[in-house]
């Protein structure tokens, strides 16, 4: 019998990876006791044709290419509760859930009321690098935490590559903003809400998902050869973690009114990285890098 309970997969143009990870979730059993819904976000690689060939059993919800993440787990969402959904899982398609994760994780959400719990992710099966999962703050920003097998810990937000959550934390908090945050922070700070809103954050060392780091993200200002002004270029980019919507909404809702100044502290940096690597050689840039972090830890 399929239980309530929604695994949303957003996805746009990533049909190996998708189908990849919906044939592990097929060998888990996943597909026949929930409901996977995928929310297609406007592909053109064939994934909506592909799965519904061969995944039929898998709900398929379009999107016009637009969406980013959130817009896409927003749409699922909103697709889940109209559906009566009593339990809503967050899930990326590079995002490979061990054997009983999903059910540790679902069983702990019903054991505890107002809570949300997330999996322990790795890069690969050796389960010695963790990736993603809990993260808690750190002065002006933000942590990963790891969680080894056998722990729990609490953490203050969570990133979204396995989050299960009730149904109550958007009927409380509403759903993530997806126009000022539409792809980056946008997991940490709904997490964040729901944690002010008083729901409970949870990290299972015992549900384990395999997902590596994300090519994605900008790497070091200060040491990296990527010319800068394709640096300042990236930040138009909603992927990046300093587009400037997003981060203004994440700098509000963590710090408040100290918002006014890490905002523009941050980018303050990067012009400050951008002079410097004007005048110094690459070489001295990551010595100085070096001497820092030796200094600092």
């Amino acid at each position: 019998m399929i239980q309530p309970v929604y695994i949303l997969i957003p996805v746009h143009n990533r049909r190996s990876i998708t189908l990849a990870c919906l044939t592990h979730l097929a060998k888990l059993g996943d597909l026949d006791r929930y409901h996977i819904v995928v929310i297609d976000d406007g592909s053109t690689d064939g994934t909506k044709e592909a799965i519904a060939q061969a995944f039929p059993s898998v709900e398929i919800v379009l999107g016009d290419g637009n969406l980013w993440w959130t817009g896409g787990i927003c749409l699922g969402m909103e697709y889940a509760i109209a559906q009566g959904a009593e339990y809503i899982l967050w899930m990326n398609d590079d995002t490979l859930p061990l054997a009983g994760t999903i059910d540790r994780l679902l069983t702990f959400c019903r054991e505890h009321p107002k809570t949300i719990t997330t999996a322990q992710c790795y890069s690969d099966e050796t389960l010695r690098s963790f990736t993603y999962g809990g993260q808690i703050k750190r002065g002006v920003g933000v942590g990963l935490i790891q969680t080894g097998p056998g722990e729990t810990k609490v953490c203050d937000c969570m990133s979204g590559n396995l989050v299960c959550f009730p149904r109550s934390v958007v009927e409380t908090i509403g759903y993530p903003e997806k126009h000022r945050m539409p792809h980056y922070t946008a997991d940490i700070v709904y997490t964040w809400e729901a944690k002010k809103a008083g729901f409970g954050l949870t990290v299972l060392g015992d549900a384990i998902a395999l997902c590596e780091f994300n090519p994605d993200t900008e790497g070091g200002w200060s040491t990296s050869t990527k010319p800068m002004l394709d640096r300042w270029r990236q930040l138009r980019s909603p992927k990046s973690s300093l587009y400037p919507s997003s981060y203004w909404r994440y700098c509000q809702s963590f710090f408040g009114g100290w918002a006014y100044l890490l905002f523009p502290y941050a980018y303050g940096k990067l012009l400050l990285f951008t002079i410097m690597r004007f005048l110094l050689p690459l070489s001295i840039m990551r010595q100085l890098k070096t001497w820092k972090m030796q200094a600092f830890g």
